[in-house]
């Protein structure tokens, strides 16, 4: 099983030098200038990539430190808010029995007062009540 061969007829062996030897003939070498051009142009994007790394950092840093920082003070709401009055009650003028003892005439109440003026009323215009006159 084991046959010794002789190594000079190997086909495989031969033709792989002469791949060798075609790779030799075609290769040459890089000038100095294309060794600097490329040499230059790696030193640039490594800057670029430097200056795009540096420029998120400060970005973002100071996105965190703006959301970090206390903003202004909001006021502080009371603990109940006010009521919010309705509108006026309609001014009517309601018949009541009358009291026991007295006549059997009618007694009529007069509505309850209005509420003064909100601040969405404007200075000059007037509230006429019923019964006044301006």
């Amino acid at each position: 099983m084991n046959e010794s061969r002789d190594p000079s007829r190997d086909p495989l062996k031969s033709l792989f030098e002469e791949a060798a030897a075609a790779g030799r003939a075609r290769a040459s070498y890089a000038s100095a200038g294309e060794i600097s051009a490329r040499g230059r142009r790696v030193h640039r994007r490594r800057l670029a990539v430097l200056a795009v790394g540096a420029c998120l950092v400060v970005g973002g840093g100071g996105a965190a430190l703006v959301t970090l920082l206390p903003g202004p003070s909001q006021p502080v709401v009371p603990a109940t808010s006010p009521s919010v009055s309705g509108p006026a009650p309609a001014s009517t003028t309601a018949t009541l029995p009358p009291p026991a003892g007295t006549s059997s005439s009618a007694v009529t109440t007069s509505p309850p007062p209005t509420p003064p003026a909100t601040s969405a009323t404007s200075a000059t215009s007037a509230t006429i009540l019923p019964g006044r006159t301006p």
